[in-house]
């Protein structure tokens, strides 16, 4: 489990920073008479101070991303010692590096925006100017690939959970439908998305119509492959887990590798139309004989766009290709903002509030004088009477059951939590690897199994206990 889980993140680590690097590497190309999202006029594009920049800033780039390869890298192997303690040093990690390199690629945008106004290389003729092709805004919302496959992967997931509904095994209900609405989700995002590529991939390039028309059709077409293989394969893991396990029975391990499996083969699916589209449209310009060009570089001096004038929520980021950005200039965008980064915060203080406790897990077993016990680890917590028990029970090792953790941790050091089996039902586990005897404590309403790692404690509690 340690090994698949070091090769799921690290796979995910590397692809991560290989997107973010080819996100922003066109930057320091000179394209579309830009260096770093900045007009900078073909005349000057060699000035010394012009180059220098480029360079400077390149490197910057180059020695974060080595850094942050390397400290990814680092921090898979933290998994092989505790994966409570890696979860949370990798959230902090992407979290870091989403948000550094963003401000590390606006800071390079910034100066090169300073050095152009500090030269005055500002050309009248294509300031703030807006070009409008009528034969481009008449084909609004057509598309060579309709957004109405969404609606069918939607379909095809709700089915898969069907049969839980109907008669399925309860034990696996809360589970499934757990994997069900994160599936859901990804199809939901991806449907009305499709539809505003649909809709807003319109601009406009060239003094040439039929080539605009031929550069937004295309990435039209590949931005909508790139969408529906993400809903596709997404539905396609989770209807292969939630068959799987119906047929079966049971939950398998092996099931829920396939789903991680083609959830990165996702990635790639969404990652590589969307890189043909952009070497297909640098092809396209590149042929271009009548090239329009506009100094909009005022409403993207911090960094940000920031435009009053243009009715648009989300705008192309000409700064990240292939991505979209925000217009701060309107209430939405920073509403949109607000609430993205509340809800990562939230999932941030979520993720340490749960598996703090799981770091260097330790174990408490009371019996107090008014006959309660209490057993607690890794924040969950069982109170039983001593007159409410029925059956106690010395084992040397679980029962052969199967066990469905519902709320709690596993790990190949201990079991904790919440848990339900396949004929003992609903029950809590105390249980760390490798140690004997296990107590099994029963009421009419509660299973709780229990060992510990002191030599001795189980014992004086049974018998204690049968007192």
């Amino acid at each position: 489990m340690d090994i698949m889980m070091f090769i799921i993140f690290l796979v995910t680590d590397l692809f991560t920073i290989f997107c973010f690097q080819f996100a922003f590497s066109s930057g320091y190309r000179y394209q579309n008479g830009m260096y770093l999202g900045v007009h900078i006029p073909a005349d000057h594009k060699d000035d010394p101070d012009v180059s220098d920049l480029i360079t400077s800033s390149g490197q910057s780039m180059k020695h974060f991303q080595i850094i942050n390869t390397l400290i990814s890298i680092a921090i898979c192997f933290i998994n092989f010692a505790s994966i409570a303690i890696f979860a949370m040093v990798y959230c902090v990690w992407i979290f870091e590096y989403c948000f550094f390199i963003i401000m590390l690629n606006n800071s390079c945008h910034k100066k090169m925006y300073a050095l152009k106004m500090q030269n005055g290389w500002i050309i009248e003729s294509q300031q703030k100017k807006i070009y409008i092709d009528t034969r481009i805004s008449a084909d609004v919302g057509s598309s060579p690939l309709s957004f109405k496959w969404h609606i069918v992967i939607i379909i095809a997931e709700i089915a898969a959970f069907v049969p839980y509904i109907a008669d399925g095994d309860t034990r696996y209900r809360a589970y499934m439908f757990t994997f069900f609405i994160c599936s859901l989700i990804v199809s939901a995002i991806a449907l009305p998305f499709h539809i505003f590529i649909n809709r807003n991939e319109r601009n406009v390039y060239s003094k040439d119509t039929k080539l605009n028309q031929i550069i937004n059709t295309t990435m039209k077409k590949y931005k909508g492959i790139a969408l529906i293989l993400m809903s596709l394969l997404n539905g396609v893991a989770w209807i292969y887990m939630a068959l799987s396990t119906y047929i079966s029975g049971n939950y398998l391990g092996t099931s829920f590798f396939v789903y991680i499996f083609v959830q990165i083969l996702n990635v790639f699916g969404i990652f590589i139309p969307l890189f043909l589209a952009q070497q297909r449209k640098k092809e396209l310009l590149a042929s271009d004989t009548a090239p329009i060009y506009v100094d909009d570089d005022e409403y993207w001096k911090s960094g940000f766009y920031y435009n009053p004038n243009d009715t648009h929520l989300f705008v192309e980021n000409r700064i990240q290709s292939g991505n979209y950005t925000l217009n701060y200039a309107k209430k939405g965008a920073w509403v949109f903002s607000g609430v993205t980064a509340a809800l990562i915060i939230g999932c941030l203080i979520f993720v340490f509030a749960v598996l703090f406790p799981l770091i260097n897990l330790k174990e408490e077993i009371t019996l107090a004088d008014n006959g309660i016990l209490t057993i607690s680890a890794g924040g969950y917590k069982n109170e039983i009477s001593v007159d409410d028990i029925t059956e106690l029970k010395l084992l040397d090792e679980l029962p052969d059951d199967s066990f469905l953790r519902t709320n709690g941790a596993s790990t190949d050091s201990y079991d904790i939590g919440r848990y339900e089996g396949r004929t003992l039902g609903k029950c809590s586990l105390y249980v760390f690897d490798g140690y004997s005897p296990i107590l099994m404590i029963k009421t009419d309403d509660t299973l709780v199994f229990v060992n510990s790692k002191e030599n001795g404690e189980i014992e004086k509690l049974y018998e204690e206990l049968n007192q």
